[in-house]
């Protein structure tokens, strides 16, 4: 994970512009069919910009994470950093790298990679 910050870090600094700072709080619950796995709530500062035809985001903060059946919550660390990058005006490619520390486990990663079309 530190690895993970330190790169990305970098790569956002390197870039020549930014947008802005912003705040997002998400929530994600998990369920494995109807039965409910666990909820972890998001709570980042993050900074996003945009350079020639890329546009990027880099957010991280605590993460209060419960899990089903279990009393109380474990605040760990959760991080992303992703971008688009714009092809055309109505084509783009996305990707987004996640991390998450877990204090009696293996840290958790996540990737995505798309397209998305405008019509």
């Amino acid at each position: 994970m530190k690895k993970f910050l330190l790169v990305a870090t970098a790569t956002l600094f390197s870039t020549p512009a930014f947008a802005g700072v912003y705040v997002n709080s998400e929530v994600n619950n998990g369920y494995t069919g109807s039965d409910y796995d666990g909820r972890t709530v998001d709570i980042h500062v993050g900074l996003e910009g945009s350079a020639s035809k890329l546009d990027y985001y880099i957010q991280g903060g605590p993460a209060l994470t419960a899990v089903a059946d279990v009393n109380g919550t474990e605040t760990e660390f959760s991080g992303k950093l992703g971008g688009t990058f714009n092809v055309t005006q109505k084509l783009g490619i996305y990707g987004e790298l996640s991390g998450i520390t877990k204090k009696d486990a293996d840290n958790s990663y996540g990737s995505k990679l798309g397209l998305k079309y405008t019509f």
